[in-house]
């Protein structure tokens, strides 16, 4: 499992970085790092994870303030809100992972830990207007 998740993780450092630039459906696909047209939860929290390490731009396994308010993508800023459990004034990598992925479990229509293609294209056509 392990291995899966640093697999998923290397695969988003690859893709995600474009595919962040182009939009929230290019972001959901990025996060699908077998290619098989579904995200898993744990693909899902690899990306999380990546995202983190963006973010951590000192490289100290901490989110400080100062990071946290360059974030200037609202996804990013919305799920840090409230991630600082202890109340340190950072946000570690355990803490936001522990948080609960309420992105995930919207899009995740069924609550099997799946985003099928199926929810995918849901999704498509919302953002499409149908």
């Amino acid at each position: 499992m392990k291995r899966l998740a640093f697999a998923a993780a290397v695969a988003l450092c690859l893709t995600a970085p474009a595919a962040w630039a182009q939009g929230g459906l290019d972001r959901l696909r990025a996060m699908d790092a077998n290619g098989d047209g579904t995200i898993t939860r744990a693909e899902a929290e690899a990306a999380r994870g990546v995202m983190f390490g963006r973010l951590d731009g000192d490289h100290d396994d901490f989110i400080s303030p100062a990071e946290r308010d360059g974030a200037h993508n609202p996804r990013a800023r919305r799920a840090l809100e409230g991630a600082d459990a202890n109340q340190d004034g950072r946000i570690s990598r355990a803490e936001l992972m522990a948080r609960p992925y309420a992105g995930f479990d919207r899009l995740d229509a069924n609550s099997d830990g799946v985003i099928s293609a199926a929810e995918l294209d849901a999704v498509r056509a919302r953002r499409n207007g149908g």
